[in-house]
């Protein structure tokens, strides 16, 4: 991440970085103009980026008769402000993800993010049994990244439980997948149609969830019958294709 980034996030003007840059560099304290010249910049510019480098105690101001100059603090202070803002931003999306899970009714759940996923997949071992069967619609494009969300242990544990799966995938990730003997794969044919939409379903137990890869969401839905339906849709197709 560039200076200018950092800043654009922070909410500083534009120009900050080059102002900042300026000052960093100098051995001693600068003047306005002298600010301005070497960072090509207007004086506008230049106090307007000023006043929120002080603001936030990245700069110190001295006044020597009726000139005033402007030096640069401990750099160390620009990465306080940044863990500030990341806090800052988390506990909004915190609580804006905790209003939105007070709408979803209860049998439902949603998850998000890396953590969200890699719980998706190990709800899958909480709620089946030893030698089940669960079902796995597959439309990731890189099989790679779907599974650096996976715990670690996670296929110890589900080769312990000695699960089998049957998956409809699309050729491209299917033939990614190594070959194991409890696990069936069939494809949707590109001929067919393009089975690329990196969404994912899982059927097992009582349960359906959905991972939506492109914005690391899931939505757990509880319910037997719906369970059921998406069984009996799910094995129609698999024994077509």
């Amino acid at each position: 991440m560039e200076l200018q980034d950092i800043f654009k996030r922070l909410g500083y003007p534009k120009n900050t970085d080059t102002v900042y840059r300026t000052l960093s560099i100098s051995k001693e304290p600068l003047l306005v103009s002298t600010i301005a010249q070497h960072a090509n910049v207007s004086r506008m510019v230049v106090y307007r980026c000023l006043l929120k480098l002080e603001e936030s105690k990245l700069v110190s101001r001295s006044v020597i008769g009726r000139r005033t100059f402007y030096a640069l603090l401990n750099p160390r202070r620009l990465k306080q402000l940044i863990a500030m803002c990341e806090k800052e931003s988390g506990e909004v999306i915190e609580k804006y993800a905790k209003e939105r899970e007070k709408e979803v009714p209860q049998s439902i759940r949603f998850m998000y993010g890396a953590s969200g996923i890699r719980s998706a997949f190990d709800d899958v071992l909480a709620h089946t049994k030893k030698g089940d069967t669960f079902f796995r619609y597959t439309s990731e494009r890189d099989l790679a990244r779907v599974n650096r969300y996976l715990a670690r242990d996670y296929r110890i544990r589900r080769d312990k439980k000695k699960l089998e799966r049957l998956v409809i995938s699309n050729p491209v990730s299917g033939k990614q997948k190594k070959s194991r003997l409890e696990r069936f794969i069939k494809f949707i044919p590109r001929e067919v149609d393009l089975f690329e939409q990196d969404i994912i379903q899982l059927i097992y137990g009582n349960r359906v969830t959905i991972i939506n890869l492109n914005t690391e969401e899931v939505f757990v839905i509880e319910n037997k019958q719906l369970a059921d339906f998406q069984k009996t849709i799910f094995n129609l197709l698999y024994k077509k294709l």
